[in-house]
């Protein structure tokens, strides 16, 4: 008997190497870049103003983003349909 025995009878386990999908943007973390989809940085955030300062790591591109584009409006006729 060795010192690390493994049972024969054990199946291997199945890895999945497909991509995750992509979590929507939550306020205060980066967001990507609106022009190349780059990695983006987040450098201030304004909390009276609620918008977030953003640079985008690979083309340099500064924009900002605010609360209200990051969550959406809901009206009332997509509250109550069933």
């Amino acid at each position: 008997m060795g010192l690390f025995s493994r049972n024969k009878d054990e199946a291997s386990p199945v890895i999945d190497l497909r991509e995750p999908e992509r979590s929507k943007p939550v306020w205060g973390s980066p967001v990507p870049c609106p022009e190349c989809s780059g990695r983006g940085y987040l450098d201030h955030i304004d909390p009276f103003r609620e918008v977030m300062f953003i640079h985008c790591t690979d083309c340099y591109a500064k924009y900002e983003m605010t609360r209200g584009e990051m969550t959406p409006v809901v009206t009332s006729t997509q509250a109550f349909t069933t």
